[in-house]
């Protein structure tokens, strides 16, 4: 990116380097407090069914982590750094980029005997249902940065398939299991009773990067599986036994649990609540599985639906952890345990595997359920901007429901900080909502805040409250959106669309559509009429096309449109009201929360710059702020007069502009796009010097940012 951004320069000057199409990359520093601790993953975006593997990120031989989750195939880094306290993980969203695309399962074992561990995920065939095992083999580099190649696994002897096919929900195990220093494969097929044994015959059929398994036993271990979610042992005879079923997916993990030198397996079906524990009584050659019991782990309490197990040694000291987390996901993406991940460690002494947590990680996430919408609004009128995630919760009745969690700001202007103040703001849970997404404006003119939400039938309903935003919200009455519906997944927003003095919506909805919501009556009378449907002529294929626009006013009358995608990306529209919109940019780069982005804009740290902070349907939020590289297109049509003085210069330059209107944002770039300095400028245009201690003699571009102007120049520094 930085070649191609000094190619740009060299062609077309500095406007370049300012106002390119917006790129973001994860806003750091911005702490999140629970009960007075710091969530050290706050912004991760939560989990849900997550997987966890361990993975050299990085080329220091520590063995970091890396986290996927089935819901938005989202793929989150950690870095593992060593501290007197022992390994601590940091995120690192940087590496998502130089990762491959993962679908359904993330499994991370050397699979072609290069000494580098490769990846494992699955790629859609004929159905949804129907998956093959890919291998997206590492590939060498000098720095020890992350390349990929795919390449698929084949299957011989097998009439009719070279392919190795799973259910799309199926965790197979992978594992030396003959001994011959090859991983080979376990797994159920679909609608089997009995486990089938792949071996890997790579050497035999050439060599390690061949990756061919061939079916060498169909009832590896001599155990079938029963309806009852139980294996029924020395069961092996051909044909279903009674009261044996199919099994319907299944997560697998082998290991030497009981040190006899041979594999045994931990399983769990679709439906159960537990793992289960199959010691095998034979040998390498020779699977027997000669025990099973539920009572091992967690004193055989139920854990949570389709616990999936995975082996880690998360303190770096040859011990063995063991995460389980729920691999079940449902129609409407979420896991009725995602809030649940549990941590268990091996006791060296009795073998036995003791509770850590039952939050693992995600405890430390500003997560709390699923399906989050994030707004921000001064809840406390302490003139910072406050937090206001909505999510939803399992019900026992109403299958979920919906919540606001309120994060106060409890930092500064410039360094905000945000705290959990409660979990059900307003206390909206009394009306038993689903798929709320939140936005805040005075539709009455009285200085009191109301909340409009828009949910997932499609409707939008107003609250109000005459005392104090932290007590508890009531319907408007009369209701001034009475009648207005959209089509599923309403996603507003409140601004003054037409410039007339009052609060119209803007919405997005279940199919992709945007819409313009009128408010037709006065500042102390709000009522909205729906007047226009398909605003822009924004109309994506497809059924489920959930989108969440925020409008942004130009001072040409014209708006900038970020537009929340249900492929987790955000995409850039620009246009007026009542023509059709310009799409400027498909995705913008360095954003993809996963699945299900909902959106809102705020300039939370007073820099000038709105930062992008995005929900998703794994239930956690993200924060975005534009990358130094650039700022939106948009912003090049308005620009702020600056220039350097000295210029060439040594120690130091003044940076002029004219008449700033509020805060802004400098930057300072070398000749390969690197940024070299950053500092915020105050209102009003005074000369702002520039420190140039420490640089280099060469080429130098400075770009000034500022609530949606852009300006900036060359700067020569001679020594």
């Amino acid at each position: 990116m930085r070649i191609i951004a000094l190619l740009l320069l060299l062609l077309a000057g500095t406007s370049s380097l300012c106002a390119q199409v917006p790129m973001y990359q994860a806003a750091e520093g911005i702490p999140f407090y629970r009960q007075g601790r710091e969530l050290p993953y706050a912004l991760t975006g939560g989990l849900e069914a997550p997987q966890f593997a361990a993975m050299h990120l990085n080329s220091d031989g520590q063995a970091d982590l890396l986290v996927f989750d089935r819901v938005g195939a989202k793929a989150l880094p950690f870095l593992a750094r060593a501290t007197p306290q022992g390994i601590q993980y940091d995120y690192a969203p940087a590496y998502e980029a130089d990762l491959p695309p993962l679908s359904q399962m993330a499994k991370v074992l050397d699979i072609n005997c290069d000494g580098l561990a490769d990846l494992l995920t699955t790629e859609a065939l004929g159905s949804a249902a129907d998956v093959a095992v890919k291998a997206y083999l590492r590939q060498p580099t000098a720095d020890g940065s992350l390349s990929f190649q795919a390449q698929r696994l084949q299957l011989f002897n097998s009439p009719g398939d070279t392919l190795v096919r799973i259910h799309a929900f199926d965790l197979p195990a992978f594992s030396d299991i003959n001994g011959d220093g090859l991983p080979d494969l376990l797994y159920i097929p679909r609608g089997g009773t009995h486990i089938h044994y792949y071996e890997n015959i790579s050497l035999q059929a050439g060599d390690c990067s061949s990756l061919a398994f061939e079916l060498r036993d169909d009832c590896w271990g001599l155990a079938a599986y029963t309806l009852e979610g139980a294996f029924e042992l020395y069961a092996c005879e051909p044909g279903r036994l009674p009261g044996i079923s199919g099994c319907a997916g299944s997560a697998m993990l082998l290991l030497d649990d009981d040190s006899d030198g041979d594999q045994d397996l931990l399983f769990s079906g679709l439906y159960d609540f537990h793992i289960q524990l199959l010691i095998n009584g034979g040998n390498a050659h020779e699977a027997e599985l000669s025990s099973s019991s539920v009572d091992w782990l967690n004193g055989g309490q139920a854990l949570l639906e389709f616990p999936a197990p995975y082996l880690l040694d998360l303190e770096g000291n040859g011990g063995a952890d063991l995460i389980v987390a729920t691999n079940r996901i449902n129609g409407v993406g979420f896991s009725p345990d995602g809030a649940n991940v549990y941590h268990f460690r091996k006791d060296a002494g009795d073998g036995s595997w003791n509770l850590r947590s039952e939050q693992f990680m995600v405890g430390e996430m500003a997560d709390h359920g699923f399906r989050s919408s994030p707004a921000a609004y001064d809840v406390d009128e302490d003139g910072l901007p406050d937090l206001l995630i909505a999510y939803n919760a399992p019900h026992p009745i109403y299958g979920y429901t919906s919540r606001i969690a309120l994060y106060l700001n409890t930092g500064t202007a410039d360094e905000p900080a945000f705290t959990l103040e409660n979990e059900d703001f307003g206390m909206l849970s009394i009306h038993n909502l689903k798929g709320i997404h939140p936005v805040v404006g005075d539709l009455t003119g009285d200085g009191i805040p109301e909340l409009v939400l828009g949910l997932e039938d499609g409707s939008l309903r107003a609250y109000t409250n005459s005392q104090s935003a932290f007590f508890q919200y009531f319907p408007m009455a009369p209701d001034p959106l009475a009648g207005v519906r959209l089509y599923g997944y309403a996603r507003p927003q409140l601004i003054d669309a037409d410039d007339n003095g009052t609060l119209d919506l803007l919405c997005g909805a279940r199919d992709g559509t945007m819409a313009w919501i009128e408010n037709t009556g006065n500042a102390a009378a709000p009522q909205f009429v729906m007047r226009e449907d398909t605003l822009g002529g924004v109309l994506p294929e497809g059924y489920f096309q959930e989108c969440s626009p925020f409008f942004v006013k130009q001072e040409n009358g014209s708006f900038l449109v970020y537009y929340g995608q249900q492929n987790g990306r955000i995409s850039l529209y620009r246009g007026r009201l009542g023509e059709a919109f310009e799409l400027q940019e498909p995705h913008l780069p360095g954003v993809d929360v996963g699945e299900g982005a909902t959106l809102t804009l705020y300039d939370l740290n007073a820099d000038g710059e709105p930062e992008l902070i995005v929900g998703n349907k794994r239930g956690g939020i993200e924060i975005f702020e534009a990358s130094p590289l650039s700022t939106t297109k948009a912003a090049a049509g308005g620009q702020i007069p600056a220039r350097a003085f000295p210029n060439p210069a040594r120690e130091e330059t003044w940076i002029e502009t004219d008449g700033l209107a509020g805060p802004a944002t400098l930057l300072l770039f070398d000749a390969l796009g690197r940024q070299v300095r950053h500092e915020k400028l105050n209102p009003g245009g005074s000369p702002h010097r520039l420190d140039l201690y420490g640089l280099e003699t060469g080429v130098y571009f400075y770009c000034i940012h500022s609530a949606g102007l852009t300006g900036g120049g060359k700067l020569i520094i001679t020594k």
